[in-house]
């Protein structure tokens, strides 16, 4: 089961990307699909409504790559402007 993959976020390719190197920086491997991407390889476009992109990693990193993913979201609520 180790070798499982878990999704861990599902949306933008931009914020896939950006996951992607917050995931690389704490040196825990990952996989980036990018359906929008795939599809125009595969030679027709799919219409991607609930998210372009998909970030995977490995079943035994998948807590800690969670509290990574916590962290981005508290730190871009705290740099948000409040009303």
């Amino acid at each position: 089961m180790e070798n499982e993959l878990k999704r861990i976020y599902s949306g933008s390719v931009i914020n896939a990307e950006y996951i992607g190197s917050v995931l690389e920086d704490n040196n825990i491997q990952f996989l980036i699909r990018n359906f929008q991407e795939e599809s125009l390889v595969a030679g027709w476009a799919a219409n991607t409504i609930k998210g372009d992109a998909s970030v995977f990693v490995f079943a035994k990193d998948y807590e800690k790559a969670m509290l990574l993913l916590d962290e981005i979201e508290a730190s871009e609520m705290a740099d948000e402007p409040e009303e």
